[in-house]
This record gives structure tokens, sequence and C-alpha cells, in this order.
């Protein structure tokens, strides 16, 4: 079995389980604006894309420009919820990185969300201390997922070649980005496979707690 020199995971429903109420507070905003989207639609048509893909995505469905406060809106919305409502990490999360990094894998975060999402979902989680700067934004790269620049952004400052990185995804984007990348892609699917990783030709799992054991790491 295959061991990796960086494990690389995304942030939003690998780490976090932020899906839901991030989902809720975009057809909220988009309801304002007048376009009905339920939670539901959203996540199914947004889950794994950055915010300003997103964005205008649903600008083109609404046929006119969005308010220019959408991003601080929904960042300001989300962080209230996300303090207030008990975000937690996925479940068994917390051991599979304590695991790897006892195991002296290099490890960090490549996420769609901003780095101000980000400080705020790993710190209320307490995940934070886990990655400390070694967490990559879309923000930071020209193209979102499911280019593979944020891959390359976070192997190329880890200082690991792609080809000995595995990238945990869970969403069609991303995994798209990681292969685009010629990286390893073990899809993530704590619901069973709902977005179709595995017509991709990826390996998808749906419990954390055996992601160590799949990368070639054994639990001490």
């Amino acid at each position: 079995m295959m061991t990796y020199d960086l494990v690389i995971v995304d942030c939003d429903g690998v780490l976090v389980d932020t899906e839901r109420i991030s989902s809720e507070v975009v057809s909220f905003l988009l309801k304002e604006q007048g376009l009905e989207m339920s939670p539901e639609e959203v996540a199914e048509g947004s889950t794994g894309l950055s915010e300003t893909d997103m964005w205008l995505m649903y600008e083109a469905e609404l046929g006119k420009s969005l308010s220019k406060d959408m991003s601080e809106r929904l960042l300001s919305l989300e962080a209230e919820r996300f303090r207030t409502q008990e975000l937690r990490s996925m479940p068994g999360v917390v051991d599979a990185v304590r695991c790897l990094t006892t195991a002296g894998v290099p490890i960090c975060v490549d996420s769609s969300g901003t780095l101000e999402k980000m400080l705020v979902t790993l710190g209320v989680t307490g995940l934070a201390g886990y990655f400390c700067d070694k967490v990559f934004s879309v923000s930071q790269v020209a193209r979102g997922k499911p280019s593979p620049d944020i891959c390359f952004l976070a192997a190329g400052q880890m200082g690991i070649p792609p080809s000995r990185c595995a990238v945990i995804e869970d969403s069609f984007p991303g995994a798209q980005g990681g292969l685009a990348a010629g990286m390893t892609v073990p899809g993530y699917c704590p619901d069973g496979d709902i977005w179709g990783l595995e017509s991709l030709e990826i390996q998808t799992f749906n419990d954390m707690n055996g992601l160590p054991g799949l990368l070639g790491f054994e639990r001490g």
C-alpha cells in the first residue's frame, strides 16, 4: 500500500460540518434577491465551488447582478450561525488528523472557502492548532476548483511533488481538481456517494476512522 509525503484535506464537509448551515444562509440571501432556491438545491448546485463562481452562477440564473455586499453578509451570517449553533467537526476527523500528525505526516488544508471563513470554522471546532499556517484558500489562486490551482499551491508551499500527495475531497469539483493536479484523491462520502465521485474512478470511503489506514498509515 502506498503512503504519501503530504495529506491535503478539504475543509467544508471534510473537516467541519458547515455545509448545511452555509446552504441555508445562501438560500436566505438568494431569496432576498428574488431567487427562490432551497438549501438542498443550493447544496446540489454549488458544493465544491468557490464563492465567486457560486455567485456568478446565481447571477446568470437570476439574470441580473446580485447586491455587492453578498460576500460580506454571507461571512457575517455564517460566522454567527457557526458560533451559536454548535458547529462541529466531522465525525472521527479529530482522531484521524491526530493519528496522521502523530505519525509525522505533513498535513494541510486547501479549500474553496475564504481564509476568513476557515479562521472561524477551524477555530470554533478546535482544529486550528493542527494546521496553524498550513491553510490555503481559493482566494490565493486565479481559478477555483475544479481547476487544480489550489492543489498546486498547497503542494508547492509544503514542498512536496503533487504525485506524492493525497487530497481528501467530498465534492465533484474538488475531486476533479485533485485528479487534474496528478494527486491521489480519496473521496469522502459520509452519506453515500451522493455527488457521483465513483464515476471519476476514485476510491471512496464513509468513515474518517478508516482514513489513516486507507492512506497506508497505521494507528499507534
